[in-house]
C-alpha cells in the first residue's frame, strides 16, 4: 500500500514561522534546519502536527510521512495530537534541540499512555548529504511496540542466512545506525531483509527481493501488521523524496503430505519453474504415509514440485506452475495409488486452506483421499447410532465446500457409504475427534479399503492454525 506525501501547503505554516523569526534587516538572519514527521503508531489515529505552537501538518494517517520543511535552529517544540485537536491536548510534546543544517525525521511510534512502549517521538538526525554514487542510505527504526529486541539480516535475495546480523539486538524505539551517525551504505541492487527475535533461530519477518535503487535514501520503520500475514510486523519504508509504501512479509505457508497408501517413502522437491530436482531444492526427506510436513514458509511465488522415491533424484509425481501467494496457505498431498489407473491414478493434489479462526467455534474441513471408497457421508455417532451427518455425498478427492462450524467438545466421528447406515468406518465404534474453541482442522480420510492396495483406511486431523 502506497500512501502520498502530503501537500507542501500544510508546510507553509513551517516556512511563514521560520519567515517570522528571521525578522527585518536589523535583525540576525536565523539558522534554520530541515524538519519531516512520519506517523508510525498503527493504534493510533490521524494527528495534527504542531511545531512551535502554531499548526504546521494536519490530519496525518498512520504510514503518512510530511515532505521536509524548513524550521529554525535550536529548541524547536514538537507536539502531536489527534486530528482536529489543540495543541494543549497533545499526547506527544517534545523540544528537541535542532543543530543548523541537517535533516531531522521524527517518528511517533508506539501506544498507549504509560511504559516504555507508550505513544513517543523518535528523531532521526541525518547530514543530509546525497549518498555517494552508486550507494544508496538506510537507516532502521524500531517502531513495533509488541515484538521484543530483533537481529536484522540484509543480504542479496537469495543467500543464506549468515552467522553474523546487519544489526544486532535493536530494541523497540532504537535506530541504527544511531540518529547522528552516518547512515548505513549499500550499493544499489535486489536485497532481502530478515528479521528474528534476538537470541531465537526462527525467522520473524522476510521481506523477499526488496530493490534499493542506487541514490536511494531510506528510513525502514518496523512497525505492527495486523494481517492477515506470516509476521507481526511490516516495513513502512519512507523515502526521502517521492511515496511512502509498506514492505509486508513475503512468505507463503505451503504444507506437503504423503497419502497414497502404497507408495513407499518418498523424497520432495521444491523449485523453480523447469528446474531439475536436486539436492538443493530438495524440501523434505523419507517422507511416509500418512506423514504430513506441517506449514513450511517459504517465498511466495510460482513454483514445481516434484516427488521421487526416497534417495533418488527422478520425479514420479510432478505439480507445475503452482503459484504461492504471500501469506496464502496452500495444502500439496500425493493420493491416489501407485499404478493406479482413472480416478485412481497417482497424483499430486493441491487444496487451498482457510487458517482463520472462529470465535466460539471448532471450524472443521474434512477431505476424502481414500482411492478406493465411493462417496462417503460423515457422520457422527452416539451410543453406536448415528446421531447426525453434518457431510453427505462426499466424493473421493474432494473436501467440503464449506467448512463445519462446530461447537466445542469431543465427537465420535465415521463415514458410512453416502446414503447408507452400514459399514462404518474405519472402526464400528467411530474415532473420537477433541476440538476446541477456535479450533481450525482438516480432518482427512485416508488410506484403502482394499488391504491389497496398501495401508488401512484410517482419519488424519491436521491442525490448519
Amino acid at each position: 500500500m502506497r500512501r502520498q506525501f502530503l501537500k507542501t501547503a500544510g508546510i507553509g505554516a513551517i516556512a511563514a514561522l521560520t519567515l517570522a523569526a528571521c525578522g527585518g534587516d536589523d535583525h540576525p538572519i536565523i539558522e534554520t534546519t530541515s524538519l519531516r514527521a512520519v506517523h508510525a503508531s498503527a493504534t493510533t489515529p490521524a494527528v495534527d502536527i504542531y511545531v512551535n505552537g502554531a499548526r504546521a501538518v494536519a490530519n496525518v494517517s498512520f504510514g503518512a510521512a510530511s515532505g521536509f520543511a524548513s524550521v529554525p535552529a535550536g529548541a524547536t517544540r514538537v507536539q502531536v495530537t489527534l486530528a482536529g485537536q489543540p495543541a494543549s491536548s497533545a499526547a506527544i510534546d517534545v523540544s528537541p534541540t535542532l543543530a543548523a543544517n541537517r535533516s531531522y525525521t521524527a517518528i511517533a511510534i508506539g501506544s498507549g499512555t504509560t511504559g516504555a512502549t507508550r505513544l513517543q517521538a523518535a528523531l532521526i538526525d541525518d547530514d543530509g548529504a546525497a549518498p555517494a554514487s552508486g550507494q544508496a542510505k538506510l537507516r532502521v527504526l524500531h517502531g513495533a511496540p509488541a515484538v521484543p529486541a530483533v537481529d536484522i539480516f540484509v543480504t542479496a535475495p537469495d543467500a543464506a542466512l549468515p552467522a553474523t546480523p546487519t544489526i544486532a539486538g535493536l530494541a523497540f524505539a532504537q535506530q541504527a545506525p544511531a540518529s547522528g551517525q552516518a547512515a548505513l551504505s549499500v550499493a544499489g541492487g535486489d536485497y532481502r531483509i530478515r528479521a528474528r527475535v534476538a537470541g531465537q533461530t526462527a525467522i520473524a519477518f522476510d521481506s523477499g527481493r526488496v530493490t534499493v535503487p542506487a541514490g536511494a535514501d531510506w528510513a525502514l520503520v518496523a512497525v505492527p501488521d495486523a494481517g492477515p500475514s506470516n509476521s507481526p510486523i511490516q516495513l513502512l519504508l519512507v523515502p526521502r523524496t517521492g511515496n511512502t509504501a509498506f514492505v509486508r512479509d513475503a512468505r507463503a505457508n505451503l504444507r506437503v503430505a504423503h497419502f497414497s497408501p502404497n507408495v513407499p517413502a518418498v523424497d520432495v522437491f521444491l523449485k523453480a519453474p523447469g528446474a531439475a530436482n536436486s539436492a538443493s531444492n530438495r524440501v523434505l526427506s523419507e517422507v511416509t504415509f500418512p506423514q504430513d510436513s506441517g506449514f513450511l514458509q517459504v517465498p511466495a511465488g510460482t513454483y514445481d514440485a516434484s516427488v521421487a522415491l526416497a534417495g533418488t533424484l527422478t520425479g514420479v509425481l510432478n505439480l507445475n506452475g503452482a503459484k504461492l501467494d504471500r501469506a496464502s496457505n496452500t495444502s500439496v498431498f500425493a493420493v491416489g495409488l501407485l499404478n493406479g489407473t482413472g480416478d485412481q491414478v497417482l497424483q499430486l493434489k493441491a487444496f487451498t486452506d482457510d487458517s482463520t479462526p472462529v470465535s466460539g467455534k471448532a471450524k472443521v474441513r474434512v477431505i476424502h483421499l481414500s482411492p478406493d471408497a465411493p462417496a462417503v457421508d460423515v457422520v457422527v455417532l452416539a451410543g453406536g447410532a448415528i446421531a447426525a451427518r453434518p457431510v453427505t455425498n462426499l466424493a473421493y478427492p474432494t473436501a467440503t465446500a464449506t467448512s463445519l462450524q462446530l461447537d466445542p467438545g469431543t465427537y465420535t466421528l465415521a463415514v458410512v457409504p453416502a446414503g447408507a447406515s452400514t459399514p462404518v468406518l474405519p472402526t464400528a465404534v467411530g474415532v473420537p475427534v477433541t476440538l476446541a474453541a477456535g479450533d481450525v482442522k482438516t480432518i482427512a480420510a485416508v488410506g484403502a479399503l482394499n488391504a491389497t492396495n496398501g495401508q488401512s483406511f484410517r482419519f488424519v486431523v491436521l491442525d490448519d492454525k
